[in-house]
């Protein structure tokens, strides 16, 4: 093991220039990948907890009686779309308005429960459903306004997915970058040695022996610049906790029914990198070999 540290070593030192311009661009990569899969993963997170907020709220007028509100309540909670509904008098209504205006005694001396409508408001079991049950109600008689905040999930959804495409394109790109230097790194090392490779296999040197040294180039490679990647991506992340950028509680659930404390997520995504370091420079290393090194 030490004898294949050395001669790895050699090789670094005699294309050092490539070598740090490989190890710079690998981390470059590793980092923007680990800042896509964190941004998706908060994007993701983000859009659940819209879907789960996500309502349909029905204002009824003021001849609109409080029994037909609470008939026809009990009419959509045998609708199978329904998940729950929850209905909102008057006095409700006034209690959260007086709440959410407490420093405003002006308008809230302006303002009484009867003037505020009486609502309910829906959740379904599957998001789709919101649209079409937003129709139903509009055209319902007593039913004076309907709030549905569709554009508002529709746009977040728009712009995540502009963001993950946009991200994947980018790292992408980086990681074929990646691979190609890690290529060219290796051939010119082979190119080098060529002389020297020939010796060795002559004096009965094992096509493992002679490969080793490069398989091993281009690992360390990919352990180096992923770990660098994975501690910046960390830095980063307690970085925006501790400027209240990101939430400190902040549970990560773009898994269905799993969340995930954002920096023990930060954690494994440093795992991961290394994992996929190691994985990208033993693949860029043996293409190199096959390619370059015929034996």
């Amino acid at each position: 093991m030490a004898n294949l540290l050395e001669r790895t070593l050699s090789n670094i030192k005699k294309e050092s220039l490539l070598s740090v311009s490989n190890i710079l661009v690998m981390t470059v990569t590793f980092f923007l990948l680990g800042v896509f899969i964190f941004v998706v993963a908060t994007t993701q997170t983000a859009l659940k907890y819209l879907e789960k907020q996500a309502q349909v709220t029905a204002f009824f007028k003021d001849d609109f009686t409080e029994q037909s509100i609470l008939d026809l309540k009990k009419k959509y909670e045998a609708d199978v779309r329904v998940k729950e509904i929850a209905y909102l008098s008057k006095e409700e209504a006034y209690k959260i308005f007086t709440e959410m205006n407490k420093d405003e005694p002006t308008l809230l001396q302006s303002v009484s429960a009867s003037i505020l409508p009486a609502s309910l408001e829906f959740k379904t079991k599957n998001l789709a459903d919101l649209s079409g049950l937003a129709d139903e109600l509009s055209k319902t008689d007593g039913v004076e306004e309907v709030k549905f905040l569709k554009d508002v999930i529709d746009r977040f959804r728009f712009w995540s997915m502009a963001v993950f495409i946009g991200g994947f394109s980018l790292v992408t790109v980086f990681l074929l970058i990646s691979f190609t230097i890690v290529i060219t790194t290796l051939r010119t090392a082979i190119n080098s040695k060529g002389t020297e490779l020939e010796i060795m296999k002559l004096v009965g040197a094992s096509d493992s022996y002679v490969k080793s040294p490069f398989i091993f180039l281009g690992v360390l490679f990919g352990i180096i610049s992923s770990f660098i990647a994975g501690l910046l991506v960390l830095i980063l992340g307690i970085t925006l906790r501790q400027t209240g950028i990101i939430p400190k509680n902040l549970f990560l659930g773009f898994i269905y029914g799993f969340e995930i404390n954002s920096i023990i997520f930060t954690f494994l995504l440093w795992f991961m990198l290394l994992l996929f370091g190691v994985f990208l420079g033993w693949l860029g290393s043996y293409t190199a070999i096959k390619k370059y090194l015929n034996y």
